[in-house]
């Protein structure tokens, strides 16, 4: 019973132990249709969240602990930590992407914005290349027309 016992608490101080996932997804649907604003929210979100996961890697009291009871764990709490942060570092660049081509004013140097035409004509190429569905296709293209 005492072994019992003890092996439920041990494999209960090891599952604690671990690095949760807090992997996300790179390209996320609706990207595209973000506000400004709703993109800095998330940036900053996100910001945090990579603290959080740099906070899980390094001598931690979750890796110290195990250690003392598995050590093989602070591998996989390495491994994990990371991923996590390699997955938030590629969103955090592609919602910067997003928002550095749609929301800063460009200067002389860039030259303005896309007119609508090679707008049209850019998604028209991404769906004869099937990059984008029919759909998604229409709908992007109702979206600028709109911004007419």
């Amino acid at each position: 019973m005492y072994y019992r016992t003890a092996s439920l608490i041990l494999f209960i101080m090891l599952i604690s132990g671990c690095v949760t996932n807090q992997a996300v997804q790179t390209v996320q649907v609706g990207d595209d249709e973000k506000s400004c604003q709703e993109i800095k929210s998330e940036l900053a979100r996100l910001g945090s969240k990579f603290e959080d996961a740099k906070d899980d890697s390094g001598v931690t009291g979750k890796n110290v602990g195990l250690a003392l009871v598995f050590w093989p764990g602070i591998i996989v709490n390495e491994v994990r930590s990371n991923k996590n942060q390699d997955s938030i570092d590629s969103r955090v660049t592609h919602l910067s992407a997003i928002y550095n081509s749609r929301c800063l004013k460009s200067n002389s140097s860039q030259g303005e914005l896309k007119s609508l035409s090679e707008q049209l004509k850019e998604l028209k190429d991404l769906n004869d290349q099937g990059l984008i569905s029919n759909d998604e296709y229409e709908n992007a293209r109702k979206r600028a027309l709109k911004k007419i």
